[in-house]
């Protein structure tokens, strides 16, 4: 009997149970580096944006059909975004280069050139305030700010680059004559800033009227009228006798000045007595220092106390606030600061 007819072969179900699986995990393998490989189908990069200018909200979107991951880098080292549209804003000017990735294996990039902002300049954050047309070498000169949003101040009074006064309302002595350039910015915002021109002339020589052509020598038309406005009412030489007749009676020192007491409601009431012609304009002047006459701030313009009288006299007012400015120097009232409105039609 042949043995080898005995012979049986025998196969495990195990193991061919173990061949199917792998193959079924190799189909799905091969399957899902097919569908990894296939090629991107981001054409561009989507933005909305008016003037690709600092500051400004920028729009980015993709449409890819059938993405489902997003990672955007907005090349400014920002954080990335992971939507499909995403906002972003750039905080300095130049090229940056975007990257969007789709799906995590699809890149696509675009270049921007962000260019600077525009200052926009609010007119009503400009600084005010209120500086003489006329000043004199060696005789201080009182600024007056009335930016109602004011914090902090830095002026300039045209006679060199520094910072000349940090205050309020200064007071500052020309050392040289000229037209000065005064400049003022408030709270440390430098594109805000207002300016006013000055025109400085020489020191006041005692006892030496001050003709109109050495003034038409220093300055131009309308400056010479106002400062023909601000000239003492009184000839130069019966002030020169009154005020020498005053020290010789008085004995004090020819540099002390006689300063009349006067507060903001008499001189409202004042004011109130030349509208109603009750009170003449040399007995107005005597309330104040002598050849020292004030400046008067009316109808947001600066004029001489001898305009006021011939503005408000015999006409119907209604006087809203009155203020008043003096001389550090010598408390004289330099300034003064009337707001009124007229009664009736004319």
């Amino acid at each position: 009997m042949n043995r080898n007819s005995h012979i049986r072969t025998h196969f495990d179900s195990r193991v061919i149970l173990s061949f199917v699986a792998i193959l079924l995990l190799s189909g799905i393998i091969l399957a899902f580096r097919v569908n990894e490989s296939e090629p991107c189908q981001v054409e561009q990069i989507k933005v909305q944006a008016s003037a690709y200018k600092v500051g400004e909200i920028i729009t980015f979107s993709d449409y890819t059909e059938n993405a489902h991951e997003w990672k955007w880098d907005f090349g400014d080292g920002n954080e990335a975004s992971f939507r499909s549209k995403v906002v972003h804003q750039y905080k300095e000017p130049g090229k940056y280069l975007v990257n969007l990735w789709v799906n995590k294996n699809c890149n696509i990039t675009k270049l921007l050139d962000i260019k600077p902002a525009e200052d926009i300049i609010d007119s009503t954050l400009l600084p005010r305030f209120y500086a003489p047309k006329i000043a004199y070498v060696n005789e201080p000169v009182s600024f007056i700010d009335s930016t109602s949003h004011a914090k902090s101040w830095e002026w300039r009074f045209g006679e060199g680059e520094k910072i000349d006064a940090i205050d309020k309302n200064p007071s500052y002595t020309y050392k040289t004559t000229g037209e000065k350039t005064v400049s003022l910015f408030v709270n440390d915002d430098i594109k805000y800033v207002s300016f006013h021109k000055v025109t400085v002339l020489p020191a006041k020589k005692e006892n030496t009227p001050i003709s109109r052509a050495e003034i038409m020598r220093e300055t131009s038309t309308s400056v010479v009228n106002d400062f023909l406005d601000r000239i003492p009412e009184a000839p130069a030489s019966e002030l020169n006798e009154k005020q020498a007749t005053t020290v010789n009676k008085s004995k004090k020192p020819e540099e002390t000045i006689e300063v009349p007491e006067l507060d903001e409601d008499k001189l409202a009431g004042l004011i109130a007595g030349i509208a109603e012609d009750k009170l003449s304009f040399y007995n107005f002047t005597r309330f104040f220092c002598k050849d020292h006459l004030p400046s008067v701030q009316m109808d947001e313009k600066v004029v001489s106390l001898h305009y006021l009288n011939n503005s408000i006299r015999g006409k119907k007012i209604k006087i809203k606030s009155v203020s008043m400015v003096r001389n550090k120097e010598n408390n004289c009232i330099s300034l003064i600061i009337v707001d009124y409105k007229r009664k009736g039609l004319f």
